[in-house]
């Protein structure tokens, strides 16, 4: 099929009708600006061949001018049968129509069978999913989120080209024995491999689990049921040996034995306990004798102590009486010393003051001369300033000069060319005597010289007549020279200049005075970067000149001795600060050691007078000294009697604690045993009521059924595993198959494909996915480049070019289609386009191409057919 023209009506912005003709074989282009129709006509296409005219779909609705009406879309196509022409309307009267010159052919649902049939289109587009390109969709898959239906479209089409591999490597009915094993696998697995719910290897697994898990309940209700037995003849044994007589009686026996040496030993537990309170006793009464005998002794030492004491504490007052009085007269010495000083610093800091006071006045007197020179050198580049200002102003801009310029440049042009389109004369004498001939009113024409004559002229041949020349009529020419001549004329009044060297000089005058304006303004920005009121300002804050007053400069007394003087005051005055501190921390340590004194002699007093009071009691204090030790040694006597008493009872005594164990053990024995006998009287009626409820179960004939089951299930489980494993390595191997037959399959599309290649790339080597029919990795020089990292433009070529190797194999399998390309390359580059183009004039030897794009500039290079809108009737049989 090959388009031969298209005709729009009421279809988006073409409210009325626009016809495009002369489409002929090889390549059309069809460029315009943006919104002039392009995409609107590749939509109509797609609409005429592929949505019913009956559809309301919404691709249908937006073909509908905003304004309303009834989209009509007719195309004039070629087949082998001859020329025809389809015509489908939309929404309002739908129609769909085949007609042979005026021969109806098909109307209705039987035009859209025919139409289909030109198109091969199937559930999926057919071809034209693979070779109409929209805009902005390169993607061999169409941009669908899925590539499902557009694989099935490629897979077709190779599969339709490629007899010699529709066996079970690779063609058509491998895909269905694939397709079987896929199905028959997909009821046992999922896709990751998972047995599938519902399935029948999921049913077996879950009755293995099932069987298996009441097997295993089966068998621990069965070994419970033993271990009951054997756990009731264990206890029958025990409980027969506690209840023998003979044990029972020694048991008892042993009991009273350790009973009655625990009483023997809670009475001799008594008796050491009261030898111990004698003992007690007779200690607190040596320790009361001791502590009478250390009192009177302590006492009388105390009263020597402190009539030592106060003798010493009388002399240490006195001295420090001594010290505190020549401490505060040193005192008062460095106090006066201080005074002294600091009046000698208060008069130093007062000549430096006065010294600063002047000097300030000094640097003012400085300021206010310098700010009054400033003030005055600012005034006067404000006034050149101004006046640069309005020269600056005058003058052309640089914008109008080169707008002249452009101007005289392009006046020359047009005179130059009007020169060259002008005829020439050349006059040549036959003898150097012979008359000259002159132009008209003008001078004579040389010998051999040649003349251009742009307006024509009269020439004057002595003896002969007036040659009239007349270049004929050149309107453009002129008209382009007038133009020229006008435009610099209105540039020089806009200048205000006569000529264009005037308009110059005043130009370069106007860049000078500007030069000067921004010396001018540098200048003033260093005089005066915040205004002259600025510096105003700081003048008046100044103040009036005190020069009258104040003395001159060079009578200023030294700062240098001034200082120097100060210095040493205030050394001499840090020394007798330090001095007087020293003085004061001394007369206060001397008042304390003072006062301290006087209060420990007060306190040796007090504590002689209290020591004499203590032994007062005593008539003769050396005689009660002695009474006292002697009652003490009695004392010491009658504890150690009493000690070794308590020693030998306790050393007689039984242990109580090990008597009072034997005696818990003896008790715990006869206790543990009627414990026992319980124990196992209550464990023995559980297991007889455990062995009669798991005997009435039938526990060991349902174990022995479920074991043979549970074999039946895993032999059940292994067939279908091993059904799954063979489908699966069935499908492994026809992918082998698959790939293996690769080369074959797609032998066809690399053939066609390799030199459309080797157009960008020499040597270079594309290669397929046998899965999804798409291209997969890029060999260049050697390196492989898998798809998805390679640039955009790249892959956008890429997939042009297997477009056009697709095309060719549809042509040869006697399915010509056109291709049609809305703006398909727009991210390739200037150098990459023109190769591009070679390619696309390459393939359209035998087919048809055709190309909408809105970069004419770039398009302009593709050649081919130029096509464009074109205003016309609606085909009668649409009207």
């Amino acid at each position: 099929m090959r388009l031969c023209s298209i005709t729009l009506h009421d279809v988006r912005r073409f409210t009325d009708t626009v016809r495009i003709e002369g489409i002929g074989p090889g390549v059309s282009v069809l460029t315009a600006p943006n919104e002039q129709g392009k995409s609107t006509l590749f939509d109509a296409l797609q609409a005429l061949f592929f949505q019913p005219h009956s559809s309301k779909a919404r691709e249908v609705k937006s073909l509908r001018p905003h304004a309303g009406g009834a989209p009509v879309v007719s195309a004039e196509i070629e087949t082998g049968e001859g020329r025809f022409r389809i015509t489908k309307r939309w929404l309002s009267r739908p129609i769909a129509e085949v007609r042979q010159d005026s021969r109806l052919v098909a109307k209705g649902d039987v035009a859209e069978e025919w139409i289909a049939a030109q198109v091969r289109a199937g559930a999926h587009g057919g071809p034209a999913g693979l070779l109409w390109v929209r805009q902005g969709l390169t993607a061999l898959d169409g941009g669908e989120k899925s590539d499902k239906p557009a694989r099935l479209v490629r897979r077709d089409l190779l599969s339709s080209v490629a007899g010699e591999v529709d066996a079970m490597t690779g063609g058509r009915r491998m895909e269905r024995a694939r397709g079987r094993c896929e199905a028959e696998l997909g009821d046992l697995v999922t896709n990751s491999g998972k047995s599938k719910a519902g399935g029948p290897l999921k049913a077996a697994e879950d009755e293995l689990v099932t069987l298996e898990g009441r097997h295993a309940e089966l068998s621990r209700l069965s070994e419970e049921m033993r271990g009951a037995l054997e756990e009731r003849r264990r206890l029958r044994r025990e409980s027969d040996e506690l209840h023998d007589p003979a044990q029972s009686e020694a048991a008892r026996i042993r009991l009273e034995d350790v009973r009655g040496a625990l009483e023997s030993a809670k009475r001799h537990a008594e008796r050491l306990d009261q030898a111990g309170e004698l003992t007690e006793t007779a200690r607190k009464a040596r320790d009361h004798a001791a502590e009478r005998l250390a009192a009177l002794r302590k006492g009388r030492a105390a009263l020597a102590e402190c009539s030592r004491n106060v003798d010493d504490t009388v002399n240490a007052e006195a001295e420090a009486s001594q010290s505190a009085t020549d401490a505060e007269a040193a005192r008062a010495n460095a106090s006066r010393a201080l005074t002294a000083a600091r009046k000698v610093v208060a008069e130093a800091e007062q000549s430096l003051r006065q010294l600063a006071s002047a000097e300030r006045a000094a640097e003012a007197r400085k300021r206010r001369k310098a700010l009054s020179a400033q003030i005055d050198n600012a005034r006067t580049l404000h006034k050149n300033l101004r006046s640069a200002q309005s020269t600056a102003s005058a003058g052309p801009t640089d914008k109008a000069l080169a707008a002249l310029e452009a101007a005289v440049n392009d006046l020359r042009v047009q005179e130059a060319l009007q020169e060259q389109s002008a005829p020439w004369v050349t006059m040549r004498y036959a003898r150097p005597e012979a008359p000259r001939a002159r132009l008209a009113g003008g001078a004579e024409l040389e010998d051999g010289k040649a003349v251009a004559l742009p307006r024509g002229a009269d020439i004057e041949l002595p003896g002969l007549g007036t040659l009239a020349v007349n270049p004929g009529t050149r309107a453009d020419s002129d008209d382009a020279l007038a133009a020229a001549r006008a435009t610099l004329e209105a540039r020089l009044a806009a200048i205000g200049a006569s000529t264009a060297e005037k308009a110059r000089a005043m130009g370069a005058a106007r860049r000078q005075a500007e030069t000067k304006l921004r010396e001018i303004r540098a200048a003033l920005a260093a005089v005066a970067p915040d205004g002259v009121a600025t510096l105003e300002a700081e003048l008046a804050a100044l103040g009036e000149s005190d020069d009258a007053a104040g003395q001159p400069d060079t009578d200023l007394p030294d700062r240098n001795a001034i200082e120097l003087a100060l210095s040493e005051a205030r050394s001499t005055l840090d020394a007798a600060d330090r001095a007087a501190e020293r003085a004061v921390a001394l007369a206060q340590a001397a008042s304390i050691g003072l006062a301290r004194a006087t209060a420990g002699r007060e306190a040796a007093e007090r504590r002689l007078a209290e020591a004499k009071a203590a032994l007062s009691e005593f008539a003769d204090a050396e005689l009660e000294e002695n009474q006292r030790a002697e009652a003490l040694r009695e004392a010491e006597a009658h504890f150690s009697d009493a000690a070794a008493k308590a020693k030998r009872l306790a050393e007689a005594a039984p242990d109580l604690a090990v008597v009072d164990a034997a005696v818990r053990r003896a008790q715990s024995v006869v206790a543990a045993n009627e414990a026992r006998l319980r124990e196992l009287d209550r464990r023995l009626a559980e297991l007889d009521t455990l062995i009669d409820v798991r005997a009435g179960e039938g526990i060991e004939e349902e174990l022995a059924d479920t074991a043979e089951r549970l074999a039946r299930a895993r032999e059940r489980l292994d067939q279908l595993t091993f059904e799954r494993d063979m489908l699966s390595l069935l499908r492994a191997e026809l992918d082998t198959a698959r790939t293996a037959a690769r080369e074959h399959y797609f032998k066809p599309v690399t053939r066609e494909l390799q030199p459309l290649l080797n157009i960008l790339w020499p040597d270079a080597v594309l290669s397929f996915d046998d899965e999804t029919v798409l291209p997969s990795v890029l060999v260049r020089n050697g390196q492989e480049e898998p798809i998805d990292v390679l640039s955009g433009g790249t892959r956008e070529q890429i997939a042009l070019l297997v477009r056009l190797a697709f095309a060719r194999l549809l042509a040869r399998g006697g399915r010509p289609a056109p291709i049609i390309l809305d703006d398909a390359l727009v991210f390739t580059d200037d150098d990459r386009i023109e190769r591009m183009f070679d390619a696309l004039h390459r393939q359209a030897d035998d087919m048809q191409i055709l190309v909408l794009s809105c970069r004419q500039r770039a398009f302009r290079a593709l050649g081919g057919t130029a096509l464009g809108f074109v205003r016309g009737a609606l085909p009668e049989e649409a009207a």
